[in-house]
Parts: structure tokens; C-alpha cells; sequence
């Protein structure tokens, strides 16, 4: 018998079977509350929303939310269950993307005695993250891109360079038409003097730019386009009702009332060719746009290129599962530097603006997918996991048998090399600093993701 329901966050493929008549309690974050009863009408008795960042009791068993760094609302949430053989630790990530803060906040909860309170200032303390902790007994995590090829490059790179995109094409009539085009040196000398055929036409234009989104997520991008563009931003009245939900009066207020504003954000399906055209056609009507800019946010836009450059890795990777057993590696020093060596040959890579390139384009439609990812990366999963002390690793995300059974050995080797670089450090405590060890390791964890 279930006595507590817990939701990570508000996407379908984790709230199915939650309906109007649904009789469970609900636990979750305050946004996703908002979410759960004003989308499905669950009632706001059977909905309790929890404090980010604070240790609370649910029927016994002590429950922290952290930010997912997913979503609006998304929580990772770290579990710590009294039981007769001791206290069972227990991490949940639902969807997130993985990084340094997120390995800090875990072990500070963890370290403190469940007798004493847990509260924002220890979650998100400046203070150094404790060198021992605990064993964490399971982590569920998001394993949605846990393949090598997906390599994601930081949210505020992508979200800097669209926007900066963006005002380019809003305040230089040339720039999109020209954009990823070198000039041919033999004809630009002479065309570069030839006057524009419809100068008005060019005064005149007006660009819609256009982002595709989910029920909740990819907010910090159409944000920033606006914000760059001095823009208002509009949504269906669903989608509306739905940001209204994260109790932000500043983003409200950007909200317009009809399609005359020049940032719209659509439904992700729809970031298409067709979709786009009769989109535009709609707008046209009443803010006189004569072409649009579309942005197909998400990982999967990716299409498997690495974007920027990074060194040429050298030597055996430490992270391959088909690497013999880190025992092998000789000593701690050894295996500080194969570590290090991953950070490198794994590292998410830079974006700019020159890294954009349209998936498709008419003279009156531009579409670009790029790799904004609320998932964590391949590089940062593998730092997830190699920094925490953890005993069962469950993935989430389950795929093609082939592929289920290689992240089931990626899992496995980088809990290995997490044991054993522990025992080393451990063992060379007393003679080696660890701010010396720019590592993925539990000891150094600012040097981790």
C-alpha cells in the first residue's frame, strides 16, 4: 500500500496515470504543484509541495528536493529511509543535467545526521564539500544521453549565441541571407557597389523569431531572445496558463496578448517546414512579419556533431568500459591523471554563433536546431558518477537491448574507477594535497563537472 506519490516534474512521460481522479497524496515542488492542479485538476488537498533545499519528514522517511536543472520545477531528490539494517540512501534524479552543484548539494545532505535539520543555507553553502561521506545506497539516474556521441555544449553558451543571432538578424537586413556564406573575392569587389534592387522592401521587413518548446522547459531561451531583442513574447492561452504556474510576475509581464509581438514560442512539434510557413502565415495578419527565424531547442538536435574544437585525447581513455580494471593502473598518481586526461577527451564544448546551421530554409522560412539540452551529457554523467560513493546505479532510460547492455558497462566501469580512486586517496591522504588533483574524483569535487 502506497501512502506517498513523488513527482520530479511536470513532462507527461513522468505524470501518466495522474488524473482528475486520482486519490494519492502527491509530493513535489511548489511550480509542479501549480502544474499538477491546474493542468489535471488533481485536487490541491491530494497536492503537498515541499521546500527546495530542505530536509522534511514524509511518513518517516526524510526527503530533500534539490534543483534539477531541468525544467521549471524539476527536483532531484535524495531520500534517506531508517530501516532495521541502518539508514538507506536513496537518489533520485528524474531528468536532469548534471553538474558540479548538484554532486556538492548531495554530499552536504548526506553528511549531516538525519537528528539535525537540513536547511537552504547548509544545501547551498560556499563552504568546501565534505571529503568523507556516506555511501549512497542507490541512484536512479537519467540516462536519456548516456552514449558518447552526445556531446552538449554548456545551456549559456547556446542560449548567449542564439540571442546574439537573433539581434543580428533583427537589426541588419544582410545578415541572414549572407550568414555561413564566404564571399567569392572575384565578384564581391563589384556586387558590394551594386544598390539593393527594393530598398524600402529591406526597411520595411520585419522578422519573427519563433522557438519550440515543451508543456514547461527551454524558458531560459525564449527569455533571452526577447530580452535581447527588447520584445515581447507570445504563447497559445495553454501555454500562458501554464507559465503563470511558475509564479513569475516578471515573466508575465512579457506576455503579449496577440501574435503582433516578435518572439512566439510554439509547441516543438511544429518547428518544422510546414509548420512554420503557416505559422508565419498567421502572424502576417497582425504583425506584418515577413519571414521567420525558428529554433528547435533540444539534445537530439545535435545529429551526433562535436561542436568546437578540444584537444587530441592521448593515451587509453580511463572511462571506456573495455578498459582492464583501474587496479591495473599504477597507483594513485596514475589514475589522477587518466582522470584528468577524461575531463578533456569527454569535455562539453564550446558554441557561438558560427556553429548554428539551418536545418532547413526557404526565402521566407529559416529553421536551426540547436543543442540546448535539459539532459545531462555523456561527459557529465560520467563525472556524475565517478563523484559520487555509490553502491547500486540504476539507469532510467532503457533503449534497444545492445544499447541498455553498453550503458549498463559504462555504469559499472565508472563506479570501479570511483572505488579504487578513492582507496588511493585514502591512501596518499597525508602526503597529497587534494586541490593538487584536477580530477573527476570524489576528493576535489569543484573539479569535477
Amino acid at each position: 500500500f502506497c501512502t506517498a506519490y513523488f513527482l520530479t516534474h511536470f513532462h507527461s512521460d513522468h505524470y501518466g496515470g495522474l488524473t482528475r481522479s486520482f486519490s494519492g497524496h502527491v509530493y513535489c515542488s511548489r511550480i509542479t504543484a501549480n502544474c499538477v492542479v491546474q493542468k489535471l485538476g488533481v485536487s490541491h488537498e491530494l497536492v503537498h509541495a515541499l521546500p527546495m533545499n530542505t530536509r522534511c519528514n514524509v511518513h518517516g522517511v526524510h526527503v530533500t528536493f534539490i534543483d534539477a536543472n531541468h525544467c521549471p520545477g524539476a527536483v532531484v531528490i535524495v531520500f534517506e529511509v531508517p530501516s532495521e539494517q541502518g539508514l538507506v540512501r536513496i537518489v533520485h534524479t528524474g531528468d536532469f543535467r548534471a553538474s558540479r552543484e548538484h554532486v556538492e548539494q548531495i554530499l552536504r545532505i548526506v553528511a549531516i545526521d538525519t537528528q539535525k535539520a537540513v536547511l537552504p543555507e547548509h544545501v547551498l553553502s560556499a563552504q568546501a564539500t565534505p571529503c568523507v561521506s556516506p555511501t549512497i545506497d542507490y541512484v536512479y539516474l537519467d540516462t536519456t544521453y548516456l552514449q558518447p556521441s552526445y556531446v552538449f555544449p554548456p545551456q549559456t553558451d547556446v542560449v548567449r549565441a542564439v540571442a546574439s543571432f537573433c539581434t543580428k538578424v533583427n537589426t541588419d537586413a544582410s545578415f541572414l541571407p549572407n550568414f555561413g556564406h564566404k564571399p567569392n573575392p572575384r565578384i564581391s569587389p563589384i556586387t558590394r557597389w551594386f544598390p539593393s534592387r527594393n530598398p524600402q522592401s529591406v526597411r520595411k521587413r520585419r522578422v519573427l523569431f519563433v522557438v519550440g518548446s515543451y508543456t514547461i522547459g527551454k524558458e531560459r531561451l525564449f527569455i533571452e531572445i526577447a530580452q535581447h531583442l527588447g520584445a515581447r513574447i507570445y504563447v497559445s492561452p495553454a501555454k500562458r496558463r501554464m507559465l503563470e504556474c511558475l509564479g513569475s510576475s516578471q515573466l508575465v509581464q512579457m506576455l503579449a496578448p496577440d501574435m503582433s509581438a516578435q518572439v512566439h514560442v510554439v509547441e516543438m512539434s511544429k518547428v518544422n517546414m510546414k509548420g512554420m510557413a503557416e505559422h508565419l502565415a498567421s502572424a502576417q495578419k497582425c504583425g506584418g512579419f515577413s519571414s521567420v527565424v525558428a529554433f528547435s531547442p533540444t539534445g537530439w538536435a545535435h545529429s551526433g556533431m562535436h561542436y568546437g574544437a578540444r584537444p587530441e585525447p592521448r593515451g587509453p581513455d580511463p572511462l571506456d568500459p573495455g578498459l582492464a580494471d583501474p587496479e591495473s593502473h599504477a597507483g594513485f598518481e596514475r589514475t589522477a591523471q587518466l582522470l584528468a586526461q577524461a575531463a578533456c577527451m569527454h569535455g562539453d564544448s564550446t558554441f557561438t554563433i558560427d556553429n548554428l546551421k539551418p536545418r532547413g530554409s526557404s526565402s521566407t522560412v529559416t529553421i536551426f536546431p540547436v543543442p540546448y539540452s535539459e539532459h545531462s551529457s555523456f561527459a557529465e554523467l560520467a563525472r556524475f558518477v565517478c563523484s559520487l560513493k555509490a553502491t547500486h546505479i540504476i539507469p532510467t532510460v532503457f533503449s534497444r537491448p545492445a544499447i541498455n547492455d553498453t550503458a549498463a558497462r559504462w555504469l559499472r566501469h565508472w563506479q570501479t574507477i570511483n572505488i579504487h580512486f578513492e582507496r588511493w586517496a585514502r591512501a596518499a591522504d597525508a602526503n597529497i594535497p587534494p586541490t593538487h588533483h584536477p580530477t573527476l574524483g570524489l576528493r576535489d569535487c569543484k573539479n569535477i563537472v
